[in-house]
């Protein structure tokens, strides 16, 4: 928990600097959007926007793991279901 902590308050630290260190006003234009805003501001606008559009992309693939993993645990539940059938109940002491 205090490793955590100490983590969080280094990161913290670090873009606090980070955005010292890039305060110039930039313009930024994307098709008929134009906007205009600090540097650092922007640089972790489109890192989160990546970020989200990189778990976005990966639902389908996260999705068809998740279901055939439970198609697999099924399959195994019905096999460990059926061996307990055949084998003869242990002895009883």
């Amino acid at each position: 928990m205090m490793f955590f902590l100490v983590l969080a308050l280094i990161i913290a630290v670090l873009l606090v600097i980070f955005a010292v260190q890039n305060s110039a006003v930039i313009t930024v234009t994307f098709l008929f959007f134009t906007t205009h805003g600090s540097l650092a501001l922007i640089l972790v606008l489109v890192f989160i926007f990546g970020f989200l559009a990189g778990i976005f992309f990966s639902l389908p693939a996260f999705f068809r793991k998740s279901s055939a993993l439970r198609q697999e645990r099924r399959k195994t539940r019905g096999l460990e279901d059926r061996l307990s059938e055949k084998q003869p109940p242990p002895p009883s002491d």
